[in-house]
């Protein structure tokens, strides 16, 4: 089963991993801007013996085929949505990124428009949802739980299903959904502050960081046990949470029986630096919603934009 999701980008592969040994539900991955530029960035930044050239080419087209997407309606009701929504996944089943990773991921695989109304503005984009074949929702009823959020002004209840859908413990879904916010903190700026302290901020931000090594942001974090918690990209887990740690350190040891352990570490250190970095784009002080690109973290963050397999071969050649 290793070499079924070996094709698929390292930071997806191994969330994927986690479905396949039924310790989570399901993984996803935003489909944006900083997806594509990723691949495009880390295939050109590597040298292999393992061809590149189709993830290349996959990764080019898709993401101009993707910026040439425009979506319109007149007003925001559920009919004007619904019908957008599936004008534009027809647009999206044709990326040549959504027809790969249906071909090389050994479950169920799907894209859907993903829409987030904000204070000022209707957003919209795409999100490619992985299952296992027995435990896939089915599309539609994402999209529509989605847009009933949108249309009625009450996010909660689907970021509650959306937590469900990914396997997040039942305790953080709630820490997360329940969250009273202030201009002061939220649910992501306490999710790591047990984390805080092994972070370098002032490093992360030097334009050279895709030569650095992860270990200049990043050092010492496998010093808490804190770090178990970050067992998933784009997860915030709620703070001393027991479920999250015990779940983090079997998805770990799991790991670690299929891949290299320095591979794995890197995989949580990264997880922990994403959450970091998007939760302080929270803050009233900064409120940036832009995710961190691709080597922001560090040359291991760009290399897991390649596929496993490839990154693999790398940390074998330089990381043992």
């Amino acid at each position: 089963m290793t070499e079924d999701i070996a094709a698929l980008p390292t930071f997806a592969a191994l969330d994927v991993r986690a479905v396949i040994e039924k310790e989570r539900r399901g993984a996803s991955i935003l489909v944006d801007e900083e997806y594509f530029r990723g691949q495009e960035l880390a295939t050109n930044a590597v040298e292999t013996t393992l061809s590149l050239t189709e993830r290349q080419n996959i990764a080019s087209q898709s993401r101009q085929f993707y910026n040439q997407i425009q979506i319109d309606f007149d007003s925001l009701t559920h009919k004007n949505l619904k019908s957008a929504s599936t004008q534009y996944r027809e647009l999206l089943q044709q990326l040549p990124e959504v027809k790969y990773l249906k071909q090389h991921f050994p479950g169920t695989c799907f894209v859907i428009p993903e829409w987030l109304q904000t204070p000022k503005e209707l957003k919209y984009g795409a999100r490619i949802y992985l299952f296992r074949e027995d435990d896939a929702p089915a599309p539609i009823d994402i999209l529509n739980r989605n847009i009933d959020a949108v249309v009625t002004g009450d996010r909660a209840e689907f970021e509650r299903y959306q937590g469900a859908l990914h396997g997040y413990p039942e305790c953080c879904i709630d820490y997360f959904s329940e969250y009273e916010r202030s201009e002061e903190t939220g649910p992501e700026l306490e999710a790591i502050e047990p984390i805080v302290e092994y972070i370098n901020e002032n490093t992360i931000f030097d334009p050279d960081t895709h030569s650095t090594s992860i270990d200049t942001f990043i050092d010492g974090i496998f010093e808490s046990p804190h770090v178990y918690s970050f067992f998933a990209r784009e997860f915030f887990p709620e703070p001393d949470c027991d479920q999250a740690r015990h779940r983090g350190v079997s998805i770990y040891s799991s790991l670690c029986d299929a891949y290299t352990e320095p591979l794995v570490k890197d995989y949580f250190r990264i997880n922990a630096g994403w959450s970091y970095l998007m939760a302080g784009s929270t803050a009233p002080d900064k409120m940036n919603s832009r995710r961190p690109s691709a080597g922001t973290l560090g040359r291991e963050h760009l290399l897991f934009y390649l596929p496993l397999a490839v990154t693999v071969q790398l940390y074998r050649e330089t990381k043992e």
